[in-house]
C-alpha cells in the first residue's frame, strides 16, 4: 500500500513499452520507502500490450493512469503528469528503465538534509546491454561545464540529469516543460537549462537513484544536430551569458550544414571564424568551422547510428 503521507509522486509517462511497465512499477512498490502515489501517464499510446498493461495497473489501484486523448510527445505527457501530481516532490521515471532498491529512501534522505534544492541527481547504473551494469557517480555540475563541448570532440558535455527528482515548486516556476519539444528534440535539456539558469539550489547524492536500461530505449537515436541547433537558437542569450557565444555559434553552424541552407551556412561561418580571430574556440569550434557539410552529415548520421 502506498504511503498518503509521503512527499514523493512518482511520474511515469509511456507509449510502447508494454509489459516493461510492469517492471518499472514493481521497482517503485519494492521501494523500502514508497511514494505518495505513483502516476502513469499513457500518451495516447497505439500500442494495444501497452494500453492492456495500463488497463491491469489502474484495476490494481496502486497506480493512478491518465489518458491522454491524443499523443502530445513527451512533454506533453510529463506536464500532465506533474500537475496531476499531489506530492510536493516529483520523482520522474521513465518507463523502461527501473528504480534501483533504496531509491526513493536516498532521495527523501538528500531533499531533507538539502531543505533549499529545488532538485537532487544522484548517480545512476547505466546498462547499453542486458545484465551489463556501469555505474556514472554524481558530481558537482555547473550550467558553463554541462554546455561546453566535450575535449576533441563535437559533442556537447551535458549529464544525464533528465531524470532528476525535483520540487513541483520549481517545475511551476521553470514554467514547466517545453509543449512543443517531441521525442527527437532535447526536452529534458532545454528544461534543466531554464531551472539551472534561474538560479536553482540543487546537490548531488553519490546513492544510485536510477537503473538507465539504455538498451530499450530509441530516443536518443532520433536526435539530430537539428536538437541541439533549435536549444542554442532559443536560449543564445543564456549561452552568452555563460561566456558560451562561440559554442552556441558552433551549434547554429552545424544545425544548418545539417540542413545545407548555404545562406546559414555562411552567415555561422562568419561568426564562427569571428570567435576563432578572437581565440574564443576550442577544438570543436575549428572542426565545426572546417568540416564539409555532407562530410558532416555523414558523420552526424554514423554517430547516431551508435547510440
Amino acid at each position: 500500500m502506498l504511503n498518503p503521507q509521503s512527499d514523493l509522486s512518482v511520474v511515469m509517462t509511456c507509449y510502447r513499452e508494454g509489459r516493461l511497465l510492469l517492471e518499472g512499477i514493481q521497482s517503485v512498490l519494492s521501494q523500502s520507502v514508497l511514494p505518495r502515489e505513483i502516476i502513469l501517464v499513457n500518451d495516447s499510446s497505439p500500442d494495444e500490450a501497452t494500453n492492456q498493461v495500463c488497463r491491469e495497473l489502474e484495476k490494481q489501484g496502486d497506480v493512478t493512469v491518465l489518458w491522454q486523448a491524443q499523443n502530445g510527445g513527451p512533454s506533453i505527457a510529463r506536464n500532465a503528469g506533474f500537475a496531476a501530481a499531489n506530492g510536493a516532490i516529483l520523482v520522474p521515471l521513465d518507463a523502461d528503465d527501473l528504480l534501483p532498491e533504496g531509491a526513493l529512501a536516498a532521495i527523501a534522505a538528500a531533499f531533507d538534509a538539502h531543505p533549499d534544492a529545488g532538485f537532487i541527481y544522484g548517480s545512476y547504473s547505466r546498462q547499453d546491454r542486458p545484465g551489463e551494469n556501469r555505474l556514472v557517480l554524481a558530481k558537482p555540475l555547473t550550467l558553463r561545464e554541462m554546455l561546453r563541448s566535450r575535449p576533441f570532440s563535437l559533442s556537447s558535455n551535458w549529464q544525464l540529469i533528465g531524470t532528476a527528482p525535483l520540487r513541483k515548486w520549481l517545475w511551476e516556476a521553470v514554467g514547466q516543460s517545453d509543449a512543443h519539444m517531441g521525442a527527437a528534440d532535447l526536452h529534458d535539456v532545454e528544461f534543466w537549462m531554464r531551472a539551472m539558469a534561474l538560479p536553482c539550489a540543487h546537490y548531488p547524492t553519490r546513492e544510485v537513484i536510477y537503473i538507465w536500461r539504455k538498451y530499450f530505449g530509441q530516443n536518443s537515436k532520433k536526435v539530430t544536430p537539428m536538437a541541439w541547433y533549435r536549444v542554442a537558437k532559443k536560449h543564445f542569450s543564456l549561452y552568452e551569458k555563460e561566456g558560451l557565444a562561440y559554442r552556441a555559434h558552433e551549434l547554429l553552424l552545424l544545425g544548418s550544414k545539417w540542413m545545407g541552407d548555404r545562406d546559414e551556412i555562411r552567415h555561422y561561418r562568419r561568426c564562427v571564424w569571428q570567435h576563432i580571430r578572437r581565440g574564443e574556440c576550442q577544438f570543436s569550434t575549428i572542426a565545426a568551422f572546417l568540416i564539409p557539410a555532407r562530410l558532416f552529415r555523414r558523420v552526424a548520421i554514423a554517430a547516431g547510428r551508435q547510440r
